[in-house]
């Protein structure tokens, strides 16, 4: 019988453990975000990275949703096949409009038919960046501020006594008069609801023009007029909600993405403007008003 050497023997031997020790080499799983820390509505990466000794036996997350997140682009998947193993690389494009800290969860995944589960990653969603080098102050009860004109309010009010005592009894002893021939009123087709939101939004441009210090009640009327419209030409009950409230409401009407965030943002300065006493710049508020009048006129054409 012919004997093989030894090295040959070693080296059949090698070969036939190799497989093995491949499929007990443990996978690289990793899951990351770009960012950490968003403002509402900024988009991020969320990437899912495996590594697997195994080319057969792996099955990838399929994302469709993610609890307070929103899918802007779904996967984007690059794999990769060697005589190393496989290797795939998943990214999605996501953000949120829910303020708050949000926790992306653990995925399930399958690599070389072993169960494994990526990291969860917790996400700070917030309407603006807060400088904690700052002191902060308790906000402070409203000062009464005495009045020096009110001593002349009775001298006032008793003129217009003594004017509209004067016209009743004028009016009572002057002759009735031969009742005027009816006048036709001119017909005048009624407004519709875009109508009156266009006006609305006309008359708070020269508002501001007139009094440039009627910031609050500048962006109270944009608010209302956006809120009226919707009541009337949707039915949305909407003048007791908030600002984050009717944004919902209109995301249920699936509004044009980049408008949408455009409006939003407009929404959120009102916000700024009358709890955080925050005083946008001539250029802003014209550029709100344009964003409300121009999302007033595109929600019109949306079909319920």
């Amino acid at each position: 019988m012919q004997k093989f050497p030894g090295y040959i023997i070693l080296s059949v031997l090698m070969l036939l453990a190799a497989p093995a020790a491949r499929a007990q080499e443990k996978p690289f799983i990793k899951s990351s975000v770009d960012k950490n820390q968003i403002l509402i509505g900024e988009p991020i990466r969320f990437i899912i990275e495996v590594r697997s000794p195994m080319v057969s036996g792996n099955q990838l997350p399929q994302l469709d949703s993610i609890p307070h997140f929103e899918m802007i682009e779904k996967a984007n998947r690059d794999s990769t096949i060697s005589a190393e193993g496989a290797s795939y690389h998943l990214e999605w494009k996501i953000t949120s409009f829910d303020s708050g800290t949000h926790v992306i969860p653990a995925f399930p995944l399958v690599v070389g038919h072993q169960l494994y589960r990526t990291d969860s990653i917790a996400v700070e969603v917030s309407y603006g960046a807060v400088d904690t080098t700052r002191d902060y102050h308790d906000i402070r009860g409203i000062i009464d501020v005495p009045n020096a004109d009110m001593k002349y309010v009775p001298w006032f009010v008793g003129a217009v006594c003594l004017l509209s005592l004067a016209g009743f009894i004028w009016v009572m002893r002057k002759p009735l008069a031969a009742k005027p021939e009816p006048v036709a009123v001119p017909f005048h087709p009624k407004k519709t609801d875009l109508d009156e939101a266009l006006q609305s939004l006309e008359k708070l441009k020269y508002m501001l023009r007139e009094d440039p210090g009627a910031v609050k009640k500048f962006y109270t009327g944009l608010h209302d007029t956006l809120r009226v419209y919707l009541n009337r030409h949707f039915g949305l009950v909407t003048m007791e909600k908030t600002s984050e409230e009717v944004i919902h409401m209109i995301s249920d009407l699936k509004p044009e993405r980049d408008m949408f965030t455009r409006l939003s943002t407009a929404l959120r300065m009102g916000d700024f403007v009358k709890f955080a006493k925050y005083i946008p710049g001539p250029y802003e508020n014209e550029e709100n008003l344009e964003i409300i009048r121009s999302s007033i006129k595109t929600i019109n054409e949306i079909q319920r």
